[in-house]
């Protein structure tokens, strides 16, 4: 997991920002109201970077196409497979950020 998490790109480390800072004001929610709303939007500022993110990864891959008589096919599809776990890791968030927000607005109203 550590290891997909690092093949991501810099842009991991943002998602993992964002996932941190969902973490967090999900912790101070479990006492009393704190930006609840801002775990949604966060979940979903993360989803589309994951999107962004996969879209220039993919586009850095298929520039390697017309040379792929010198390059090994698996190393393009290893190329793909790194620029979408970008998309996978920002969904994984936001369907995260939408069950705690559901779970603190049920709970705080």
């Amino acid at each position: 997991m550590i290891q997909h998490m690092l093949n991501g790109g810099p842009f991991m480390i943002v998602l993992l920002l964002c996932f941190a800072a969902i973490i967090f004001i999900a912790a101070k929610n479990a006492k009393k109201p704190y930006h609840t709303n801002k775990i949604i939007l966060l979940g979903v500022a993360s989803a589309f970077l994951g999107i962004i993110a996969t879209w220039l990864g993919i586009n850095a891959a298929l520039t390697a196409v017309p040379d792929i008589s010198k390059i090994a096919p698996n190393i393009l599809l290893n190329g793909v497979k790194t620029g979408l776990m970008t998309t996978y890791f920002g969904g994984f968030i936001l369907i995260t950020a939408t069950g705690l927000w559901y779970y603190f607005n049920q709970k705080h109203n």
